[in-house]
C-alpha cells in the first residue's frame, strides 16, 4: 500500500472513489470540500492505493488547536472519516498502520474525525472500526441522532406517525389558505432559518450564498420545501440528497407566527412522503443537542420526542481521536 497527499490533480480519480464505494456521501465529493465562502481549510486530505488502485480516503485539514498541530476530520463537512469499500480485516489493520505512520513522520500530534454512521453504508460493515478500537482510537464524543426508515407504503409510513400529528396531516386539503410547495425560493426561506438558529445562541452552518452555490454544484441534491399561509412563507424545510440511500433533513425551520397549523409537521411528513416515492431508504433527521447547555452535548429530550413521533428510532454518532 502507499500513502499519500491529496492534490487537485487527484479529483475525478477521488470522486469516482467516492461515488463507488460503500460508504461514500455528498459530504466526501471534492466540490463539497471546496465549495465555501469566505472560509477557507489547509486541505490535507489522503489517498491510499492498494496496488496502485484506491483502496481508502481521508477528506482532512491540517489545524493548529491548542498549540498542537492536528489532523482534523475536514471542518467544511457533516461527516469524514474514512471512505472505502468492502475491507477484509488485513487490509483495515494495514490500512491503519501506514496511516499513523503518515502522521507520526509528519509530526501531527493528534487525529480526529467523525465518521459516516453505517445507516449510510451500502453493505454494513464495522471492520475498519473494529480496527480503529484495536489500535487505541477513542470515541471522545457521543450525539443522539434521529432517523426515519421509509420501508412499506405511503400509508405504513403515515400509521407510524403519532395520531394527533396525523390528524394535522389529514387536515392539511381542507385548509385552502395553507399550503407546502417544492421550489428554490432560498431568499424567503433564509431569514426563517437564520430567526430559528438565533433563538439557540447559534448561526446556520452556511450562509445564503453558499446555500445558493451549493444548489448549483448539486443539481437536483438540494431540495428545499416551503409552506405558505395565505401567500405567506411560514417554514420550510431544506433536504441534501447524501446518496442513494439517504436524505438528510438538514434544516427544518418555522416561524412562530402560526403554531396552531402545525408547519413543521407538514413539513416533515411532506418530506417523508416525497423521499419514499423517490426510493430512498432512511431519511437522517440529525441531532438533538442543547448547544447554550453547560455541556453542549445534553439531549434535547423535547425534540427527540418530537422526532420519535414520526416514527424516528435512534442511533449514535461518534467523533473519535487518537493522541500521537
Amino acid at each position: 500500500m502507499q500513502i499519500f497527499r491529496y492534490t487537485r490533480d487527484h479529483q475525478k480519480e477521488w470522486d469516482r472513489f467516492v461515488r463507488e464505494s460503500n460508504n461514500g456521501n455528498l459530504f466526501h465529493y471534492r466540490k463539497f470540500l471546496t465549495y465555501h465562502i469566505g472560509r477557507t481549510f489547509n486541505d490535507h486530505s489522503l489517498i491510499i492505493k492498494k496496488k496502485n488502485r484506491i483502496i481508502a480516503l481521508f477528506p482532512a485539514a491540517e489545524r493548529t488547536i491548542d498549540g498542537e498541530k492536528v489532523l482534523h476530520s475536514h471542518p467544511g463537512a457533516s461527516y469524514g472519516g474514512f471512505v472505502t469499500g468492502v475491507l477484509g480485516y488485513g487490509d483495515a489493520d494495514r490500512i491503519l498502520e501506514i496511516f499513523e505512520s503518515y502522521c507520526r513522520t509528519r509530526q501531527f500530534r493528534r487525529i480526529f474525525f467523525v465518521p459516516t454512521p453505517v445507516l449510510y453504508f451500502k453493505h454494513y460493515d464495522e471492520t475498519l472500526e473494529y480496527a480503529l478500537l484495536w489500535r487505541q482510537f477513542a470515541t471522545i464524543e457521543t450525539y443522539i441522532s434521529s432517523f426515519i426508515e421509509l420501508s412499506g407504503t405511503a400509508e405504513d409510513l403515515l400509521n407510524r406517525i403519532n395520531k394527533r400529528k396525523r390528524r394535522y396531516i389529514r387536515n392539511l386539503p381542507e385548509n385552502p389558505d395553507l399550503r407546502l410547495e417544492w421550489n428554490k425560493n432560498y431568499d424567503e426561506y433564509y431569514p426563517i432559518l437564520v430567526r430559528n438558529k438565533a433563538k439557540h445562541g447559534v448561526q446556520p452552518t452556511h450562509s445564503l450564498e453558499e446555500l445558493k452555490k451549493l444548489d448549483q454544484l448539486f443539481p437536483g441534491q438540494l431540495n428545499l420545501l416551503m409552506c405558505y399561509y395565505q401567500n405567506k412563507p411560514i417554514g420550510g424545510t431544506l433536504n441534501f440528497t447524501a446518496n442513494d440511500r439517504v436524505v438528510i433533513i438538514f434544516y427544518n425551520m418555522v416561524d412562530d407566527s402560526h403554531p396552531e397549523l402545525q408547519p413543521a409537521s407538514l413539513q416533515i411528513w411532506e418530506t417523508m412522503r416525497w423521499a419514499h416515492s423517490a426510493g430512498f431508504r432512511f431519511l437522517d433527521f440529525g441531532v438533538s443537542q442543547l448547544p447554550l447547555a453547560e455541556n453542549p452535548l445534553t439531549p434535547s429530550k423535547s425534540l427527540i420526542l418530537f422526532k420519535e413521533h414520526f416514527g424516528s428510532r435512534n442511533m449514535i454518532r461518534k467523533a473519535m481521536e487518537k493522541r500521537l
